[in-house]
């Protein structure tokens, strides 16, 4: 539904009136020849809005589930439809709990927007920006589209940067079918620390200068849909080791240090025209200024997300950014549970206080206050922005702050067109239309075409002793060692491929098998059957996936389960090529491997690509990656990546405990390659 910047009609003579004023004066101006700009009509709006209106312009809440139930078809959750009208928010945000295929997904966006439109007694009627996080990769939510490859392997590519923008292009195009309007993406953290848990192949280098190019491309993709991008986590998540879904990280560095490195991206993405930039929960120590948390002893420093210092200090006034500051969750425990205002952990009080300080800090945009998911929620909602409405009133945050922050809302929705002139004619919205659009667009074939094409772009070969790659169709025995159970829908998927090509003979004996069970109390699967199978193989063919610091691998089930693995094949004379799923930095850790392939991406093994293939709305989310890693060590094809990190050298200390050191084993660029042949 096209978005107007219109009030409908309304019991309230008022707001009638008001419109009309706001049409003729307009008129007026621009009869008299007068230029008239968006700024303008904004002011004039800002001026004349409720001030629960204009809070509640400020924040997105996320409806994962209503009732411990998945929201999926709004018409199902007349109390959360009832409960979204309250209040006049400035947008939501999906999840996949809120996602099953693109039909569904397009008539709930459709109908968001249009229960939206019926709330009476605001101001004025305003669209919501319509928000989701899509990076491509391991990040996605959009099952029945396009995974995508995942930043670090398109830093791994040799086109890197059309490649960057392919990627916005289409995930793009499959976000803007179905409605979505906001895309919180990319990641341009510069993943400098090998130890981090949370952001890794979401990021494209460890160097600022190649995140910071592959960054703008992605946006400008992204632009071609009319979607906007958001750049994330300012000031940089890349040199941290703690996740701050779960902790509070702490990045030690001064802001000479910064500049050189985590500001690089955000310097280029303003000067290439960011429209919103994402806020971290990430204290810097060295740069900001020390604060007495809500206890009135212990000292501190906020996250950057509360501080004044680090958004209207560093980001607007040294950097220039005057677009639309958003924060990342506020319902992550890096803000939420660590006692830095006062009030009870999750109470209306806590979460009025910290919004107090982050809208003073220069943040426009309040994402998840708390997840609207029943009545009590609702009622949360009710408390926290009467409390921020008296905050305004005790003069605690300046109306003038809060219309700061509304005027660059509704600004970049008119950009974008959510927001049209009061004149402009209503442009209803054909859904069935939109629906069978979006289901051309949504994992078409093309877009899985392309996502392939990258894939084995990205596949990176670091070792390959004695040329032991591609494999020679003499081999017998095979053992695809997985990492999970579930690892084998893809595994078998693809070897049946090779098989029917002919890189893998017909009566060659392929066994597929995992050795790590995440939801059994012993979750190591290795097992006397397994290492049979492993020590008569001619080749064995593992799947690593690493996570954060290395120093946690001594007694971690995945490392003793490809360590054994190792082991076992090297002592039957066998050969081991190791496959990294995820971060390439397990290459330093397991050297003893014969070969080592990079594939950047460990998430959508388990979703089977002939089934996803035949789904009559598009393929889904595969992992294309990991196909295209497989093919290349069999011979289709041949390794065109580089690394796009530095990966260091694994030392152990005196209890054998293993961690990163200074030196270089890997440096960044470095790649193998090698024709392919029959040996």
């Amino acid at each position: 539904m096209s978005g107007r910047f219109m009030q409908k009609p309304s019991k309230k003579r008022i707001n009638y009136i008001l419109v009309i004023a706001v049409s003729l004066s307009i008129i007026l101006l621009t009869a008299c020849s007068i230029n008239v700009d968006s700024s303008t009509v904004i002011d004039f709006a800002v001026n004349r809005m409720s001030m629960d209106d204009k809070i509640s312009q400020m924040i997105i809440p996320a409806f994962r589930t209503w009732d411990d139930e998945n929201v999926t078809n709004l018409n199902d959750f007349p109390a959360l439809k009832k409960a979204l009208k309250k209040h006049q928010y400035g947008g939501i945000i999906l999840f996949s709990s809120n996602i099953s295929d693109t039909e569904q997904v397009t008539r709930l966006l459709c109908d968001l927007q249009e229960n939206n439109e019926n709330i009476e007694g605001t101001s004025f009627h305003i669209p919501y920006l319509t928000a989701v996080d899509e990076e491509g990769g391991l990040v996605i939510c959009l099952s029945s589209g396009t995974r995508m490859n995942g930043n670090m392997a398109i830093g791994a590519t040799a086109d890197a940067v059309d490649n960057a923008r392919t990627t916005g292009t289409i995930l793009g195009e499959e976000l803007a079918s179905v409605g979505f309007n906001v895309d919180f993406a990319p990641v341009i953290d510069v993943n400098c620390n090998p130890s981090n848990p949370i952001i890794g192949t979401r990021s494209f280098s460890d160097d600022p200068i190649i995140v910071s190019e592959l960054g703008t491309a992605y946006s400008e993709g992204l632009a071609g849909s009319n979607v906007i991008a958001t750049y994330k986590h300012f000031p940089g998540h890349g040199d941290t080791d703690v996740d701050s879904h779960t902790g509070t990280p702490s990045v030690e560095k001064t802001y000479e240090e910064i500049l050189e490195s985590e500001l690089v991206p955000f310097k280029n993405a303003i000067e290439t025209g960011a429209e919103m930039i994402m806020t971290a929960h990430i204290t810097y120590p060295l740069i900001d200024d020390e604060v007495t948390f809500a206890d009135g002893v212990t000292k501190g420093f906020y996250p950057a997300t509360m501080s004044e210092k680090m958004i209207s200090g560093v980001l607007r006034r040294d950097l220039g950014f005057d677009g639309v500051v958003i924060t990342d969750a506020l319902e992550m425990d890096a803000i939420r549970t660590v006692g830095l205002v006062p009030g009870e952990e999750g109470s209306a009080e806590y979460c009025i206080n910290i919004s107090e300080k982050v809208i003073n800090a220069g943040v426009d945009l309040l994402l998840i206050p708390m997840d609207l998911k029943n009545e009590e929620a609702a009622d949360f909602y009710d408390d926290y922005i009467n409390g921020l409405k008296e905050s305004v009133e005790k003069g605690e945050i300046s109306e003038e702050r809060i219309n700061e922050s509304v005027k660059r809302i509704l600004l970049l929705k008119m950009k974008h067109g959510m927001i049209e002139m009061p004149w402009a004619q209503k442009k209803g919205t054909d859904i069935e239309k939109k629906v069978a659009d979006s289901k051309k667009v949504v994992g078409s074939a093309a877009h899985h075409e392309t996502e392939m094409t990258i894939a084995r772009e990205a596949v990176t070969l670091l070792k390959n002793d004695r040329d032991l790659l591609p494999l020679s169709m003499n081999e017998d025995k095979i053992v695809l060692l997985g990492r999970k159970e579930s690892d084998a829908v893809t595994l078998d998927f693809i070897i049946k491929e090779l098989i029917n090509k002919g890189f893998i003979k017909d009566d060659a004996d392929v066994s597929i098998e995992y050795y790590y069970d995440p939801d059994a109390d012993v979750k190591l699967n290795y097992t006397d059957e397994m290492k049979d199978k492993i020590s008569s193989a001619d080749v064995v063919i593992g799947f690593s996936y690493i996570l954060g610091n290395v120093v946690h691998f001594k007694e971690d089930s995945q490392y003793i389960g490809i360590t054994s693995a190792i082991e076992d094949t090297h002592k039957a004379g066998g050969r081991f090529i190791l496959i990294s799923e995820n971060l390439p930095y397990d290459a330093a850790i397991y050297q003893d491997a014969d070969a080592i392939v990079l594939a950047y991406l460990g998430r959508g093994i388990d979703i089977d690509s002939a089934e996803a293939a035949d789904n009559e709305s598009g393929m889904g989310a595969i992992n294309a990656n990991i196909i295209a890693a497989v093919e290349m060590v069999f011979g289709n094809g041949s390794p065109k990546g580089h690394l796009p990190v530095n990966i260091p050298v694994v030392e152990k200390l005196p209890d054998k405990t293993p961690v990163y050191g200074i030196d270089i084993l890997y440096e960044r660029g470095f790649g193998l390659s090698y024709n392919t042949f029959d040996k």
